[in-house]
């Protein structure tokens, strides 16, 4: 029996206890007695230190194991770090990134949400100073009589055969508790975390390349026409090519090297540019099929808003384009 596990997860932002968007994702990897864990977390909040913690649920009490604290710098966090293992990995519930009461990011692994007025850290309930040295042990139980027999099960457990050792991107994760039994009869071909990792890798590569000053050139009338519903107000509206964007005049240099532009772009091998004739404003459009994951995914990475193309009363399903002004 393999004694490989992972377990992959989203990573919600809590304010005063309230569970709020959905801002990232957590990699959890055991392995021959280490634990790996990596996370990536997307917030706008100013710096703060976070102390990492696992967590389950005991005599009515959340208690938590310390493994590690990262201190925020910038607006998105990304760590990684591998421990020695003295815990049972089926014993944890979920797993935060802890500021306070008041601001942490969570991720809860089974049904149980989090109490957050319930959490205790276990060095505080043993009455010991927090070190800097991680804690990574619960104490031992001869039985785990709050557990149900399906708890094991709520996690994404992986058998070593099925990944290679080098493999970095996650092709599972933990669904959400109403999404449990659906995903049970059908598994999308590619799940969106695996999808949000890729294009962080593409505007990763992106920026290490050096950008060429092109001297601007940019004439509409010369780029095929895309027309778009006369109710969304944008004309013209035009086909462009990626390699068109740095042609256009006063275009931020950081969307040449945006994630998912260059993940979309590649699915669908053009992007729309549009202008606003009432609020004044270009705006470029990435296509693609909307669904929420996807939607999220775009957010991060800048485009806010989705049109549907023809209009539509509804947008999951169908075709359009994200877009940000521009």
């Amino acid at each position: 029996m393999s004694d490989y596990q992972r377990i992959v997860s989203y990573l919600y932002e809590y304010s005063r206890g309230i569970k709020g968007a959905n801002i990232g994702f957590a990699k959890i990897e055991k392995r021959q007695n280490q634990l790996r864990l990596y996370f990536h977390v997307k917030t706008n909040d100013q710096p703060l230190e976070y102390k990492i913690y696992f967590y389950r649920f005991h005599h009515g009490t959340m208690e938590g194991t310390l493994i590690d604290t990262v201190k925020r710098t910038d607006t998105i966090v990304e760590f990684k770090n591998t421990y020695p293992l003295t815990m049972d990995l089926n014993q944890i519930e979920g797993f935060l990134i802890y500021h306070s009461n008041d601001h942490f990011f969570g991720s809860e692994w089974n049904e149980h949400p989090i109490t957050i007025r319930s959490f205790l850290p276990l060095d505080q309930a043993s009455g010991q100073e927090q070190t800097d040295q991680p804690s990574a042990s619960f104490p031992s139980e001869s039985s785990e009589e709050n557990k149900s027999p399906d708890d094991t099960q709520k996690k994404v457990l992986i058998p070593e055969e099925e990944l290679s050792e080098e493999s970095e991107e996650p092709s599972e994760r933990s669904p959400e508790p109403e999404q449990r039994e659906e995903s049970k009869q059908s598994e999308a071909p590619q799940s969106s975390l695996a999808e949000y990792i890729e294009a962080l890798q593409l505007e990763q590569d992106a920026k290490e390349q050096d950008q060429e000053n092109v001297e601007s050139s940019f004439d509409w009338k010369e780029y095929p026409s895309l027309p778009l519903p006369p109710s969304y107000g944008m004309s013209p509206c035009i086909k462009i090519q990626l390699e068109d964007l740095p042609l256009i005049p006063d275009l931020p240099d950081h969307l040449q090297t945006n994630g998912f532009l260059l993940l979309n772009y590649g699915n669908y091998g053009h992007l729309l540019l549009a202008w606003n004739k009432e609020k004044k404003h270009r705006y470029l459009g990435v296509p693609g099929i909307f669904d929420n994951e996807k939607s999220f995914i775009s957010k991060l990475f800048g485009f806010q808003e989705f049109i549907t193309v023809p209009r539509q009363p509804h947008k999951t399903g169908n075709f359009g384009y994200f877009i940000l002004p521009v």
